[in-house]
C-alpha cells in the first residue's frame, strides 16, 4: 500500500449518506481539510421541512451549515470549499430505478453543477453510509426506524450495485445493534425475519398496534433503534455478494469531540449533551446505573477518522476475499471510564464551568437502587420543580420546570438500556491490524483513531466547555456571573436546610422532654463559654 490516506482521496469523488448527522458533518469537515486535492463530495439529504407548506432545499440546508463554526479552520484553508460539496436531494437515489433520467440542480447559486443518476453511477468512487447512530431518546417507533435504518438502505444499495467506478463502501452501524450476544465477533448475526415482510406487516398497523407488537418484534433486543441496526447488518450481509467491499465500522454512543474540528465540539442533536445541560445547571441529580458500570462513549472524532482509514485500506487490500471487515469502535475494552469517575469529574468540573440560568447547583449521583433513585427523583426533581412552578405561577410568569423533567425523565428511561450494563465484551482484531497498517505507512497523528490515549478527566471538561460554547452559546470569558448566582443558590440551600432542621427540631424537642433538656444543656453550655470568653477578652483589653 504506498500511497498514504491524504494521498489516497486525492481526485477521488465521494458519496456520502446521511452528512447532515453529527458525524457525518464532522466527516465532512475532516475530508475538506485534510485530504486537500479531494474531488466531489455528493451528499444526498430529504428537504427539511420548515412549516406545513414550506420546506429547506438541500441547496438552503447546506448554506445553513456553511455558516457554522464547524468549518472555519476549512475556510481559513479554502474560502471556496462549497464548490467542493454536491448536496441534492435523496429522491434521485431512491427512485432511481425507475426515474433514471431525473435532473436536479444541486447548485442554485452558481448553476455549475447539475446532478443525475447517470452521473453520478460513472462518478462516484467511494461511499460512506452514516446511519442514525447518534442514540435517539425521543419515543422510538419502530415502523419509523425500519424505514429510515432498513428500507432507506435497501434503496441506497440498489443505485450502488450501479456504479461503475465504486470500490469501498463503509458503514457507520451501532455496537448496540448485537448487545444482547455475550460476546460480540468480527461477523454478521444474521436477523430470521424478512425485513420486506416485515415492513409490509408494519404497514397496516396504526401507532398504537405497532408499540404492542414492538416487545414481540424485536425480542433479546433492548429497543427499536438497536433492533433497527441488525436488520441493517442482516441487508448489508444480504447483498454483500452483488457490492464492492463492504466495511462496517460498529460505534457505541457518540459524544463531543475529542481534538478535532475542536476540542470539545458538540451539536444540539447528540443525545448526551442533553443530559450535561441537564446536570449542569441543576436539574439532573440522579441517575440510575451501578457506580461500576461502564460509560461507553467514544468521541465522534474517532469513528470519522476510522471511516476514513477503513475505505482507505479496503480501496487497496489486495485479499477480497472476506468481502465485509468490522471494526469495533467502543471504549469499554480499551479504555473503561465508570459512572461513578464521571459523576465525579462531572461535579468538581461544572462548578469550576458553570452554566448560566443554573436551577440548582450541579451535583449528580449515580445509584443501582431502585428505591434511592426514586426517593432522589420525589425528592429533589418532582418537589422542587412543582414548587418552582408554583412560584412562576405566583409572579405571572409561565410554569416550565415540570415539563422540562418529564422530558428529562423519558431521556433517562430510554438511556437505561445503555447505561446499565458492564463492559462490552468485543474483538478489536480488525481495528488493532488497522492501527498497526496506518503508523506504519502514514502520520498516525493525522488520521487517529487510538482511545487508549484520551484522557477521560481532560475530555469531561472539554465536553462542559463544548457543551456551554457551542449548545447554549455563553461565553467563556463571563464566568463570574454564572459564579454567583450558583453561591446564590448555595446560600439559599443552606439556608432553607437550616431552617427546616429547626423546625422539625423545635417539634421534636417540644414533645420529648429529655430531648428538651438536651437542646437547654447545649445551649447553655455554649452560652457560658461565651460569656467566660467575653469576660477573657474584655479583661485582655483592659
Amino acid at each position: 500500500m504506498s500511497s498514504s490516506i491524504s494521498d489516497f482521496y486525492e481526485g477521488k469523488n465521494i458519496l456520502v449518506i446521511g452528512s447532515t448527522t453529527f458525524p457525518g458533518k464532522v466527516l465532512l469537515e475532516k475530508l475538506l481539510r485534510s485530504c486537500l486535492n479531494i474531488g466531489k463530495i455528493y451528499c444526498p439529504i430529504h428537504p427539511t421541512k420548515t412549516t406545513v407548506t414550506h420546506q429547506l432545499s438541500p441547496v438552503d440546508t447546506f448554506a445553513e451549515i456553511y455558516t457554522t463554526k464547524l468549518f472555519d479552520r476549512v475556510r481559513r484553508i479554502n474560502a471556496k470549499f462549497q464548490e467542493k460539496i454536491i448536496p441534492f436531494d435523496m429522491n434521485i437515489l431512491i427512485s432511481s430505478t425507475t426515474t433514471t433520467d431525473t435532473e436536479l440542480d444541486s447548485d442554485e447559486q452558481s448553476q455549475l453543477q447539475t446532478v443525475s443518476w447517470r452521473k453520478l453511477q460513472d462518478t462516484v468512487d467511494l461511499c460512506f453510509y452514516i446511519a442514525n447512530n447518534s442514540v435517539d431518546f425521543e419515543e422510538q417507533n419502530l415502523k419509523e426506524m425500519i424505514k429510515t435504518n432498513v428500507m432507506d438502505l435497501k434503496s441506497i444499495l440498489t443505485f450502488l450495485k450501479t456504479c461503475t467506478q465504486l470500490k469501498s463502501i463503509v458503514y457507520l452501524s451501532s455496537i448496540y445493534a448485537n448487545i444482547d450476544c455475550p460476546y460480540i465477533d468480527e461477523c454478521i448475526y444474521p436477523c430470521p425475519i424478512e425485513p420486506q415482510k416485515l415492513v409490509d406487516a408494519l404497514d397496516w398497523m396504526d401507532k398504537e398496534m405497532v408499540a404492542l407488537a414492538t416487545p414481540k418484534l424485536i425480542g433479546p433486543k433492548p429497543n427499536a433503534f438497536t433492533f433497527s441496526h441488525w436488520l441493517a447488518e442482516t441487508i448489508l450481509a444480504e447483498e454483500q455478494k452483488n457490492l464492492p467491499s463492504i466495511s462496517i465500522v460498529r460505534v457505541s454512543i457518540i459524544g463531543a469531540a475529542w481534538k478535532e474540528p475542536y476540542p470539545g465540539w458538540v451539536e444540539k442533536s447528540n443525545g448526551p449533551s442533553e443530559l450535561f445541560v441537564a446536570a449542569g445547571r441543576g436539574y439532573l441529580r440522579s441517575m440510575k446505573s451501578d457506580s461500576h458500570d461502564i460509560l461507553d462513549i467514544v468521541p465522534v472524532d474517532i469513528p470519522v477518522n476510522l471511516l476514513i482509514a477503513a475505505s482507505w485500506e479496503r480501496y487497496h487490500e489486495e485479499n477480497k476475499e472476506q468481502l465485509t471487515k468490522i471494526f469495533h469502535c467502543t471504549s469499554s475494552g480499551l479504555n473503561p471510564f465508570h459512572w461513578q469517575e464521571m459523576s465525579n469529574y462531572f461535579t468538581e468540573y461544572s462548578k469550576r464551568i458553570p452554566y448560566e440560568h443554573a436551577f440548582r447547583r450541579p451535583n449528580l449521583s449515580v445509584t443501582s437502587h431502585s428505591l434511592i433513585h426514586d426517593s432522589y427523583v420525589f425528592f429533589s426533581h418532582l418537589i422542587p420543580a412543582y414548587l418552582a412552578d408554583i412560584g412562576l405561577r405566583l409572579i405571572g410568569q409561565k410554569a416550565h420546570v415540570v415539563d422540562i423533567y418529564k422530558n428529562l425523565h423519558r431521556i433517562l428511561l430510554g438511556l437505561e438500556s445503555f447505561t446499565i450494563r458492564g463492559e462490552i465484551q468485543c474483538s478489536y482484531d480488525s481495528l488493532n491490524a488497522l492501527r498497526q497498517l496506518v503508523s506504519e505507512t502514514n502520520n498516525s497523528n493525522e488520521f487517529y483513531f487510538d482511545i487508549r490515549a484520551l484522557h477521560w478527566p481532560t475530555y469531561v471538561e472539554s465536553y462542559l466547555i463544548g457543551t456551554k460554547r457551542y449548545i447554549l452559546n455563553e461565553d467563556m470569558n463571563c464566568l463570574n456571573g454564572a459564579q454567583k448566582h450558583l453561591n446564590n443558590l448555595r446560600n439559599i440551600r443552606w439556608t432553607f436546610n437550616t431552617i427546616i432542621l429547626v423546625l422539625l427540631w423545635r417539634v421534636f424537642i417540644s414533645k420529648r422532654p429529655t430531648a428538651r433538656n438536651l437542646w437547654y444543656f447545649i445551649m447553655n453550655f455554649f452560652v457560658a463559654k461565651f460569656v467566660r470568653f467575653f469576660k477573657i477578652f474584655s479583661a485582655g483589653n483592659t
